[in-house]
């Protein structure tokens, strides 16, 4: 009897991440924060449950298995969330190019304005060109 809350507290998390996936192949939702902050209060929750009564996984395998899924449905959710966050920086720094972050450290001394770093002095042997 003590698997009832764990059950029920199983079932809210997965209609919490049902809700998510549907709000991320949703691009225009604006309740992708709200489901957000939702699964994660709920998380929290079961995580607190199971703490307490660990043992009941071992008397019931398909309450293992069904962690097991919520498991993957959160990594899936995890990973969609992650390729948007890049897309949105992405689209970001091409519309404002002063939140681009620099890769490599900006050239300083005497040849700053040299576009690959610490470039070597030029001797002026390659002033003209002719043709």
């Amino acid at each position: 009897m003590a698997s009832n809350p764990l059950q029920s507290s199983l079932e809210i998390v997965e209609t919490h991440i049902h809700q998510i996936s549907q709000q991320l192949l949703e691009p225009d939702s604006g309740e992708l924060l709200q489901a957000s902050t939702d699964l994660q209060a709920v998380v929290l929750e079961l995580s607190r449950l199971v703490q307490r009564t660990p043992a009941v996984f071992t008397q019931e395998p398909s309450l293992k298995l069904r962690m097991r899924t919520i498991s993957v449905g959160l990594a899936s959710c995890r990973e969609t969330l992650l390729r948007r966050a890049f897309i949105t920086q992405s689209a970001l720094s091409t519309l404002m190019p002063a939140t681009r972050d620099t890769i490599y450290a900006p050239a300083m001394g005497k040849y700053s304005r040299q576009p690959y770093g610490s470039a070597g002095r030029q001797s002026g042997e390659f002033r003209v060109i002719s043709a």
